[in-house]
């Protein structure tokens, strides 16, 4: 069953996927989207060899998308951009990248509880389409608020946990591009939010947007290697994650001694297979 991101639809309204709608999938080939897309899409070319498919909306008329990924997929809806990536080193890869950028509601202000309760919607129904939580290689296993404790102290890079409710109090300590990660099926999902630094009172409207990052899994993966090296990735690859586990536990040992309970039963996601 497809879950619909209803944190990003109008107050007291039913979920609707309105206005230019795309089907978003990875490893599509990119000749498919954009003839599938004609009419919003402009193509951008970035990097050597980096093709940017863009699709822009106005902030009065929004887009929307579906992720297509059999039963994991999703929806959004209140979407103001998205870029499609296509890297020419691997052609035979289609699409491996998706940003989308969207409204977290139609007005341009919200509250901030709203907010809140808006965006925890959003990572649960991504919960709810069987999205698993993803911990970065070299970060501690950690869950709930001893997760965002670690984050908010310094490890900003690090992904927050979905399942766990941050109190107002919490979430208006929680810095814009803070990052819930997410992976399921060979594809890598982020998400954060952005708030107006000039509207951070707690009891006066806050305005907000929410960002999803799709990759496919070799993407994700040749984020680890330096951008010089990405042609040959896969035999890069191992090097660069050999000293990650390391990290681990080092973070891990100091927080056990600090009396932080540590979540044993995560296991990393495989990686992809190196010899193909």
């Amino acid at each position: 069953m497809m879950a619909i991101l209803s944190g990003c639809i109008r107050t007291g309204e039913e979920a609707e996927i309105v206005n230019s709608s795309i089907n978003l999938k990875i490893n599509e080939p990119s000749t498919d989207y954009v003839r599938r897309n004609a009419s919003l899409i402009k193509v951008n070319n970035g990097p050597p060899g980096v093709h940017f498919y863009v699709a822009r909306w106005d902030r009065e008329k929004p887009g929307a998308a579906t992720f297509d990924h059999g039963e994991n997929a999703f929806s959004i809806a209140n979407i103001l951009s998205i870029t499609a990536v296509e890297d020419s080193l691997s052609p035979q890869e289609g699409l491996v990248k998706f940003n989308v950028n969207a409204a977290l509601a139609a007005t341009d202000l919200i509250g901030h509880d709203e907010a809140r309760k808006r965006f925890l919607s959003v990572l649960q129904n991504i919960r709810k389409a069987g999205w698993h939580i993803f911990i970065d290689e070299g970060d501690p296993r950690l869950r709930g608020q001893s997760m965002l404790n670690f984050a908010l102290s310094g490890s900003s890079s690090s992904s927050l946990d979905a399942d766990y409710e941050p109190t107002f109090s919490e979430w208006m300590s929680t810095r814009s591009n803070m990052l819930w990660q997410f992976y399921t099926n060979h594809v890598y999902l982020t998400v954060s939010f952005s708030r107006e630094p000039t509207l951070l009172h707690p009891q006066k409207p806050g305005a907000y947007l929410i960002s999803f990052t799709i990759e496919s899994e070799n993407e994700h993966y040749r984020g680890y290697v330096p951008s010089n090296q990405r042609a040959q990735w896969k035999s890069a690859l191992p090097s660069h994650l050999e000293y990650l586990p390391e990290m681990r536990q080092k973070k891990e040992d100091e927080l056990r001694a600090k009396g932080v309970r540590i979540d044993e039963t995560y296991q990393n996601p495989p990686i992809p297979n190196l010899n193909e």
